[in-house]
């Protein structure tokens, strides 16, 4: 039988995944500093465990992975939150978007806070 390596049995047992994914809102301008901040402290906390010599490869991959779950947990908390439903969906055809999810728009719309005029 064949000995699997410490990150392959990380993957295996479901505590690590091959790659992490960050949803990040950027809907409004207030976002913009908080996920600046979040991914700075994110690249330097991901940095400080590629640097560490107590840990082994495996456990700094498994490490960093840790880091973009929490940051993705901060993100999904992130004021103004998203307006929509998750799962509905209400679409419209727009002469210049094509067919459109316009759930949310009304919302966005009453908003003072995002008028430019």
């Amino acid at each position: 039988m064949r000995k699997h390596n410490r990150t392959v049995l990380n993957i295996a047992s479901g505590r690590m995944r091959f790659k992490r994914r960050l949803d990040l809102p950027m809907w409004h301008h207030d976002h913009l500093p908080k996920i600046v901040r979040l991914l700075r402290e994110s690249a330097d906390r991901i940095e400080k465990i590629s640097k560490s010599n107590a840990l082994r490869n495996s456990d700094k991959t498994l490490a960093s992975q840790v880091v973009i779950t929490q940051a993705q947990m901060h993100a999904s908390k992130m004021s103004p939150t998203d307006p929509r439903e998750r799962g509905a969906e209400r679409l419209e055809y727009r002469e210049w978007g094509g067919l459109t999810n316009t759930i949310g728009f009304d919302e966005l719309n009453a908003r003072s806070d995002l008028n430019e005029d």
